[in-house]
């Protein structure tokens, strides 16, 4: 057997006197990929920072953690960042952590490969293997860009290519796949296998079930800082012993096999665009004459590859961003392209739920006080009777009172989405935008607030529009599904017809990813013209 080059021994993390792990074992070797599975909140960043020797602020680490036999914990901060820097390469949940909001892309990849690289020409061929290796262009318009000009999927690729610039041994890799449409999500499978087979070690920590069906060779589950199970990923995932990961498994979402009743959605009423047009400074068409239609009880989802205009899209729904040409009404009545002209009821009519949740809330002041701000703004409820209806509603969501009452930075990234989803939900709006609202969301708290979507919509007439990369996921409660690429809508239909009689091969490459490969088998259209 190969000697572990990273390993943790009766591993603890407390904040004050809470645990967040408890008595970790675990062992990473080359070539291997050990995937780390639970619930939001479970433990998981936590275990990729520890296994690293870092910790988030005011989080105390116990135990042994050994990167090729040399003890990280206790070592002075500069020693330990320096040995683990020639070893360990680290993939955030959120790209924003680790790029330079000022600083074009291609100047920091450039900057990262001089660390090994000593012609210009070296330093360009470092960037491209990188950038393919991430399934990135490296065409210069992309390499000219500031992160905010990125979708979610791109900042999370150029991430990435920025910790392989620095060919690491090791891999920590948190929820890789956040915001990778389905398609560029098994392009980036077939990366990390193949640094995996020449001998990169790997530590996924991950609620997607599918990646860790592809990737891992060893799984260890989490529950509130525990391992619960741990075993071979081919017989773990197949049939699990331990009750929490038949839970985390019964969860999984999957694709729809029969069609769902046809909602009772208001004709005419709620939320609409038309002709929504807009182009980027350097001239990149991000939207191209987008029709929508979001009748309140109806659910639409908006679908496509990473860059394809669906945050974009979401933007200019919400008034974040202008478009150059269109319109956007609120039951039939034209709304400004600035949100700042709307007024304040406009405002609150129409809710939008960023996809980076952390980015949306203030770090210094507790979720619950900011949670019970919106309610005390666009309800006109006294603090008090804020406070409480805010509560109500996170508990709703699944976040306790001691977790409501921490600032952000205490919060995982799923805690922080479904957060800011009770943020919009307080304002009682006739539209809510959610982009890519189950991306942090572990299975089963996915499927919960899902649920809740789904009934918001049903018995408050809301009218829903959801931004996702995850069919499987939206098709549950989406009536309808509008397939962007290269900023267009190519195709839109029922749920239904759409899963099994895609027309364009965009749509068909969505489906056949979401479904594991079956999607063109199911819907016999292999071969198929019908692209516009």
């Amino acid at each position: 057997m190969s000697t572990p080059i990273l390993s943790a021994r009766d591993l603890h993390a407390c904040a004050d006197t809470r645990p967040l792990l408890v008595d970790l074992d675990i062992d990473v070797l080359p070539g291997e990929i050990t995937a780390a599975i639970g619930e939001s909140g479970s433990g998981k960043t936590t275990l990729g920072l520890a296994l690293q020797g870092e910790s988030r602020p005011g989080i105390a680490l116990t135990g042994a953690v050994e990167l090729r036999g040399v003890q990280l914990l206790g070592l002075p901060a500069t020693q330990r960042r320096a040995i683990r820097a020639t070893a360990i390469g680290y993939l955030p949940q959120h790209p924003a952590a680790v790029l330079n909001p000022v600083r074009r892309v291609g100047s920091v990849l450039d900057e990262l490969a001089a660390v090994r690289c000593a012609t210009s020409q070296e330093r360009a061929a470092a960037v491209a293997e990188a950038l393919e290796a991430a399934r990135l262009d490296s065409a210069p318009d992309l390499l000219r860009r500031y992160p905010h000009q990125l979708s979610g999927g791109q900042q999370q690729r150029i991430a990435l290519a920025q910790v392989l610039l620095g060919r690491p041994e090791v891999l920590v890799l948190d929820e890789p796949a956040t915001g990778l449409d389905s398609i560029t999500k098994a392009e980036t499978v077939e990366t990390l296998t193949r640094m995996s087979s020449r001998g990169t070690a790997m530590v996924l920590l991950t609620h997607d079930l599918w990646l860790a069906r592809r990737l891992a060779d060893q799984v260890v589950v989490l529950q509130d800082g525990r391992i619960v199970e741990r075993g071979p990923a081919s017989r773990l995932l197949a049939a699990p012993s331990h009750a929490h990961t038949r839970n985390l498994l019964a969860a999984e979402p999957r694709l729809p096999t029969t069609p769902r009743d046809e909602p009772a959605g208001q004709t005419g009423a709620g939320l609409s665009a038309r002709g929504l047009a807009k182009t980027a400074r350097n001239g990149t068409r991000l939207l191209d004459g987008i029709d929508l239609d979001v009748p309140p009880g109806r659910c639409i989802a908006v679908a496509g590859r990473s860059g394809a205009g669906k945050t974009t899209l979401a933007r200019c729904l919400a008034g974040l961003t202008r478009p150059d040409t269109g319109q956007v009404l609120l039951d039939g009545v034209p709304l400004a392209t600035d949100i700042k002209r709307r007024g304040r009821s406009k405002r609150t009519r129409v809710q939008y739920v960023h996809q980076d949740a952390r980015a949306s809330f203030d770090e210094f002041r507790p979720v619950l006080a900011q949670v019970a701000r919106t309610a005390q703004l666009a309800c006109g409820l006294g603090r008090e009777k804020a406070r409480i209806e805010a509560a109500s509603i996170l508990e709703s969501l699944g976040l306790s009172a001691s977790q409501a009452t921490r600032r952000p930075g205490a919060l995982s990234g799923g805690q922080l989405q479904r957060a800011a989803l009770a943020r919009a939900l307080l304002a009682r709006p006739v539209a809510l935008i959610c982009d890519e609202i189950t991306s942090g969301q572990d299975l089963i708290n996915q499927a919960e607030l899902l649920d809740l979507l789904a009934e918001t919509v049903r018995t408050a007439a809301v009218g829903l529009v959801l931004i996702s990369h995850d069919l499987p996921a939206v098709a549950a409660i989406a009536d309808e599904i509008h397939v962007l690429e290269a900023g267009r809508c190519v195709e839109h239909s029922p749920t239904q017809v759409l899963l099994t009689e895609p027309r364009t091969t965009v749509a068909r490459e969505l489906v056949d990813s979401a479904s594991g490969g079956d999607a063109t088998t199911n819907s016999g259209l292999m071969g198929r013209e019908g692209e516009h």
